[in-house]
C-alpha cells in the first residue's frame, strides 16, 4: 500500500508538472497574448494657416478715409491710378496748394496744371480747340453751357463721385444751367459787387451800401477806383443801379447803363482782373469785383481788417464756378477721383477757408472759422435780388449791344 501510494504520489506530481508545462507552452503561443511591439505614432499633419491676403492700394485707400468720407468704386480708383496723371486748367494761385500736393501724394497721380487769365480766355481756347487734352476745367455756367452744346463737355458718372452726391446742396444740384449736376460739379459762388478800403472811405457814408455810392459819390474816390476787367460784370453794376435786370436786352435800358458808365469813366483808375498790388499798396480805395476775393488781402493788409465787402441792396451779379470734364481729357477716372477728393468735408473746408466764397457743400459749416462763415454766407432773401448771367445777355442782340458799350468804355 505504501509503495503504491508513493508511486501514485510521484505520478500525480509528475502529471501536475507536465500539465503546467503544457499550459505554459499553450499560453506562450496563443496569438494576441504576447505584447505587441509599441507602434510608432505619426502625429497629425500641422494645419496650414493661410496668411491674410495682403492689403492692396484700394483697401488702404478705403481704410484711410475719415468718418463721413466715401470712397470711389474700385473700378474708378484702379483706372485713375493706371492713368497716372490729371490735367487741370484753372486760375493760378487761387486754391490751397496743399489740395494738389496731398492728392498727388495720396494717389500717386501727377497733377499737371495750366492757368488762364480770365474766363473769356479759357472759353475761347476751348472753343477753338475742342479736343484740347484737359481733364478738369474750372468754369462758370456760361462756359459749361456753350461747351456742352458743342459736345465738348463729358457727363459725370455719379456712381464715381459719392461725396458730391452726399454733400451737394439741393438748390445747387438743380440749377437751371445744369439740372441734376450732370456736367457741372459746383465749387463756389462769388458775389460781384464792390469793396472799400475803410482807411480812406467812410463806412458810414450816407450812400453806402447802395450802388448809388459808386455812381453818385465819385468825389470820395476819384482816380482810386478799380473795376473788374469783365464786360458783363461792369455793365451789370450800372443796370442794377438803375433797377434793371443785368440780363436785359432792352436797348433803351442798356443805353441808360452806358450813359452812367461813361460818367464814371473819368474816375476809373484801371480795369483789372486781380488788383492785389494796387490794393495792398493803398493805391485803390474802391474795388469792383468779387467781394469774396478781398478777405484774403484784408488779412495780410497793413493794418489788417480795413477792406470791407459791400453788398448793395439792389442785388448783384452772381458768379458760380464749377468743375467740368472735357471730352479730350485722357484721364476721366482721375477727374472723377479729384472731384470726390475735393468734396471730402475737410478738403472743401480748406478751400473755402482760403477763398471765402459762398459754397455748395452742406457738411463744412462747423469746420470753418467764424470770420469766413460771416464773410462767405449770403442771406437767402438777398440772393433773390441777385442774378447769374443768362444766354440772352451773352448771345445775339444782348451781346452785340454790350460789346459796343464796352468798346466805348475801354477806348
Amino acid at each position: 500500500m505504501k509503495v503504491k501510494n508513493f508511486l501514485r504520489g510521484k505520478w500525480v506530481a509528475h502529471s501536475f508538472i507536465a500539465g503546467a508545462l503544457v499550459l505554459l507552452l499553450l499560453v506562450a503561443f496563443l496569438p494576441g497574448c504576447v505584447p505587441a511591439p509599441e507602434e510608432e505614432v505619426t502625429p497629425p499633419p500641422e494645419e496650414e494657416v493661410t496668411p491674410p491676403p495682403e492689403e492692396g492700394p484700394y483697401e488702404k485707400y478705403v481704410a484711410s478715409l475719415s468718418e463721413g468720407c466715401f470712397p470711389v468704386p474700385r473700378e474708378c480708383f484702379e483706372q485713375a491710378r493706371e492713368e497716372g496723371k490729371l490735367r487741370i486748367y484753372d486760375w493760378a494761385a487761387w486754391w490751397p496748394e496743399e489740395l494738389y500736393t496731398d492728392f498727388e501724394k495720396e494717389f500717386g497721380i501727377e497733377i499737371i496744371r495750366d492757368n488762364y487769365g480770365d474766363y473769356d480766355e479759357a472759353r475761347t481756347k476751348m472753343l477753338l480747340y475742342p479736343d484740347i487734352p484737359y481733364d478738369i476745367v474750372q468754369a462758370p455756367p456760361r462756359t459749361q453751357v456753350e461747351l456742352r452744346e458743342r459736345g465738348i463737355v463729358v457727363e459725370y458718372n455719379h456712381d464715381w463721385i459719392p461725396n458730391v452726391n452726399r454733400y451737394i446742396d439741393s438748390v445747387w444740384a438743380q440749377q437751371e444751367w445744369d439740372p441734376g449736376y450732370r456736367y457741372f460739379v459746383p465749387t463756389s459762388l462769388g458775389t460781384n459787387a464792390f469793396s472799400i478800403n475803410a482807411l480812406y472811405i467812410d463806412e458810414n457814408h450816407p450812400l453806402l451800401p447802395s450802388y448809388a455810392f459808386l455812381f453818385e459819390a465819385t468825389e470820395a474816390f476819384s482816380g482810386r477806383l478799380v473795376m473788374r476787367d469783365s464786360m458783363y460784370r461792369v455793365i451789370a453794376h450800372a443796370l442794377k443801379y438803375l433797377g434793371y435786370s443785368l440780363n436785359t436786352v432792352d436797348e433803351g435800358e442798356l443805353m441808360e447803363a452806358r450813359d452812367q458808365l461813361m460818367k464814371l469813366k473819368p474816375h476809373i483808375m484801371e480795369f483789372s482782373g486781380w488788383p492785389k498790388r494796387e490794393v495792398m499798396a493803398d493805391e485803390c480805395w474802391v474795388m469792383c469785383g468779387v467781394t469774396n476775393d478781398f478777405l484774403g488781402m484784408s488779412r495780410v493788409h497793413d493794418p489788417p481788417g480795413v477792406l470791407k465787402a459791400i453788398l448793395p441792396p439792389e442785388g448783384c451779379f452772381l458768379s458760380p464756378t464749377g468743375n467740368i470734364i472735357l471730352r479730350g481729357g485722357p484721364n476721366p477716372a482721375a477727374a472723377h477721383l479729384w472731384n470726390n477728393y475735393l468734396y471730402r468735408p475737410e478738403n472743401f473746408a480748406k478751400l473755402i477757408e482760403l477763398i471765402a466764397y459762398s459754397y455748395p457743400h452742406t457738411g463744412i459749416d462747423d469746420l470753418l472759422s467764424e470770420e469766413v462763415r460771416a464773410w462767405a454766407k449770403i442771406d437767402p432773401e438777398y440772393l433773390k435780388k441777385c442774378e447769374i448771367l443768362k444766354p440772352e445777355a451773352y448771345t445775339g442782340k444782348g451781346e452785340e449791344i454790350r460789346s459796343e458799350i464796352w468798346k466805348e468804355l475801354k477806348a
